[in-house]
């Protein structure tokens, strides 16, 4: 893969590097719960890549994995901690990246807020970016606009 048509990213400590090709899927900002304890943060942000495009490099086999759920498979560096991707079945073929652990540059910026309506209370967002939650977390939310 080339720098053009290809990010390239890693865990804090190095130990997994990865890279997939280019375009994504999407880039989005997940606010729910889950996300928010695995990260620690407030929201992640997420790019969406095919699994066939996505190529990891864990030489020391540190690449771990917890099921946050019956169907969430979130897998992360048990070197250093660092949250890397997650898959389910509601997204065949698909893995989510960690938006923050990709160390190149990808082909666009988040577009969406999804699972919205699960947010932490204390946190504003005021960006012109759509809302969507719901029951599925990709529901719009015209409200919230």
């Amino acid at each position: 893969m080339s720098e053009t048509n290809s990010a390239k990213g890693q865990c804090l400590c190095g130990s997994v590097r990865y890279e997939f090709e280019l375009p994504s899927k999407f880039v989005a900002h997940c606010h729910c719960s889950l996300c928010r304890r695995a990260s620690g943060a407030p929201f992640v942000t997420w790019i969406g890549t095919w699994e066939a495009k996505l190529h990891i490099s864990d030489l020391e086999r540190n690449l771990a994995m917890y099921h946050s759920t019956a169907e969430g498979l979130r897998q992360f560096c048990k070197k250093c901690g660092t949250q890397l991707f997650f898959r389910s079945p509601r997204w065949p073929d698909e893995v989510h990246v960690t938006r923050a652990t990709v160390t190149s540059n990808v082909d666009r910026l988040p577009q969406a807020h999804v699972f919205y309506s699960d947010k932490a209370d204390w946190m504003e967002i005021h960006d012109k970016l759509p809302k969507c939650g719901g029951t599925t977390g990709v529901e719009p939310l015209a409200d919230k606009q």
